[in-house]
């Protein structure tokens, strides 16, 4: 009897689980304050030859004040990204920033490191690039790993 509740409850718990593919972008409605702007970013993976699209992840983008914390890893914003994610729209006061964008391979062997990623396997490219947010504006940025 305790065996069957289990399974059934097992059943009911898959079927009512999130599905990572719905619609995690949030609602567009949110009010901008009158010193602040919107910064939307693109987060296109590359395609690679030899290396499966589902075997490229996003991992990071994070926001600096400037080119010196960027490269120390000092983000005094970090953005929760994930591989079902397309576009970040973020808010962010007037002002110049910079960002840094990365993705990894999880391919086995010598996939990651033939196509072009340093290391192998989770080996890490980067994109980084500064941008200007203005009032009332929306600043749009497109990734672009090399």
């Amino acid at each position: 009897m305790m065996k069957n509740l289990w399974i059934i409850f097992s059943i009911g718990m898959m079927l009512v689980s999130c599905n990572p593919e719905d619609d995690i972008i949030g609602s567009e409605d949110i009010p901008i304050p009158p010193d602040h702007g919107f910064v939307e970013v693109e987060f296109l993976i590359p395609e690679y030859k030899r290396i499966p699209e589902q075997n490229i992840h996003r991992v990071s983008l994070g926001f600096a004040y400037t080119v010196d914390s960027l490269y120390r890893g000092e983000f005094f914003r970090k953005v929760n990204v994930s591989d079902y994610q397309k576009l970040y729209k973020i808010t962010l006061p007037s002002g110049e920033y910079y960002y840094e964008a990365v993705i990894t391979c999880s391919c086995d062997g010598d996939t990651c490191l033939n196509g072009g990623f340093p290391g192998g396997k989770f080996g890490m490219k980067y994109d980084f690039l500064d941008f200007t947010v203005q009032n009332q504006q929306i600043t749009n940025i497109k990734v672009n790993f090399r």
